[in-house]
């Protein structure tokens, strides 16, 4: 009796452990969009460009970038709950000063700081749920994880909109970042669930390899371009979808920015189906090939104008799906390839991926666009989802033969 209360007791840790990291990821990515959804506003009060208003972003996802594998480091050494906490309240309290902006620059200043303290959630909550759930339902639990940061983001401009109803912008940022604050109290309060290592030790710290040795390691090298690639492959639907949708299909924009709520929303629900597929499949390749194929289909029929728009809609969430059953296995595979004791550094360096994707894409697509070749936004993308297919074969094949290569314990 003792044991299966025991059982039941670890089960419940496990559930509210992946819920709070969660939780705290939610709020990480609801804060990269939260600013976006007002810079007309803050565009127009401070009589600033476009280009202007453009380095709050670039601040932000520079510094995100940037320090994800110091971050990572930081995580394997020191532990990453404390990081992960302080983490959020900096983010928070620099939301919360962004409503009491003077100007466009203190706003890129603090974009900056709150992108360098942004960039501890992929190594420490990664780090977190590895260590704290066991193997067999990392994949849900990655999925989970993932899942709540693309709710963030589908909830931010709606969350913003709302709030903008009732208050100024300066009202409505400054209250979402308390709402983060409030969070990382709940955090700290909890802290015991976001601690030690239950079923899967990280191993001893002097098992990690170098810096030099671990940087260049094949398999995560290779991952590493997977995420580049990955990120360029929704890039250009994720950010021009919409423009290039209206020239293609000549419609509006709250028309367009439908099909693209679509697609966000298919990547949603299929984060949590590819949780259960990578729990029951332990082949990275196959998964990855499989969701990839299918999406790069339908971006080309997208692309070629064979659809009306409705259906254009419903094939755009299946993309979307698609690749988001990719997304837990991805996670997975990157966890089965990392040397023991470098949890933290591996997941912060394969998402620093994330950051140059996305510094590299904007210039691609937008040039796409101004170069008239809207259909391009959508085959590019496509062709990009092959070189993931590509890269996802190799990763696999790397990733047994290092294993295979490891000593028996």
């Amino acid at each position: 009796m003792n044991n299966i209360s025991e059982e039941k007791r670890k089960k419940r840790n496990e559930v509210l452990t992946v819920g709070t990291v969660s939780i705290a990821h939610f709020f990480s990515h609801f804060f990269i969009l939260c600013i976006p959804s007002v810079l007309p506003l803050i565009r127009t009060e401070f009589g600033v460009t476009n280009l202007t208003i453009g380095f709050v972003i670039m601040a932000y996802s520079i510094c995100a970038a940037t320090w994800q594998y110091p971050m990572g480091v930081c995580t394997d050494k020191f532990g990453s709950s404390q990081l992960m906490i302080g983490g959020l309240i900096v983010v928070s309290l620099g939301v919360i000063s962004m409503g009491f902006a003077p100007s466009v620059w203190f706003l890129v200043a603090i974009a900056a700081v709150n992108g360098t303290a942004d960039s501890i959630f992929h190594p420490a909550d990664y780090t977190v749920i590895t260590a704290k759930v066991r193997p067999s339902w990392l994949g849900r639990s990655y999925a989970i994880h993932t899942f709540t940061g693309f709710l963030g983001f589908a909830v931010a401009p709606v969350a913003m909109a709302i709030l903008l109803s009732y208050w100024d912008w300066r009202t409505a940022i400054s209250l979402v970042g308390l709402a983060g604050l409030v969070f990382a109290v709940v955090m700290f309060l909890v802290r015991p669930l976001l601690q030690g290592e239950d079923y899967a030790p990280m191993g001893k710290k002097d098992a990690s390899p170098g810096v030099f040795k671990f940087l260049t390691s094949p398999p995560l090298l290779i991952m590493f371009a997977f995420y580049v690639a990955a990120t360029l492959s929704g890039n250009g639907i994720q950010n021009f979808g919409n423009a290039a949708l209206m020239d293609i299909f000549n419609i509006e924009l709250v028309i367009a920015n439908s099909a693209l709520a679509a697609y966000l929303w298919g990547i949603v629900f299929g984060v949590l189906v590819g949780g259960f597929v990578a729990d029951r499949m332990d082949r990275f390749d196959v998964i990855a090939s499989g969701g990839y194929i299918v999406a790069a289909a339908l971006l080309v029929l997208i692309a070629l104008g064979a659809m009306p728009f409705l259906p254009v809609a419903i094939a755009l969430f299946f993309t979307g799906f698609m690749i988001g059953v990719v997304m837990p296995a991805r996670d997975v595979m990157v966890k089965s390839i990392t040397p023991p004791g470098s949890i933290g550094k591996a997941f912060g360096f394969v998402s620093s991926g994330f950051g140059v994707g996305g510094t590299i894409g904007p210039l691609i697509f937008a040039s796409l666009l101004d170069w008239g070749m809207p259909a391009a936004i959508f085959l590019g993308s496509a062709a990009m989802m092959l070189v993931t297919i590509i890269l996802a074969l190799t990763a696999s094949s790397v990733g047994r033969r290092a294993l295979q290569a490891q000593p028996a314990e």
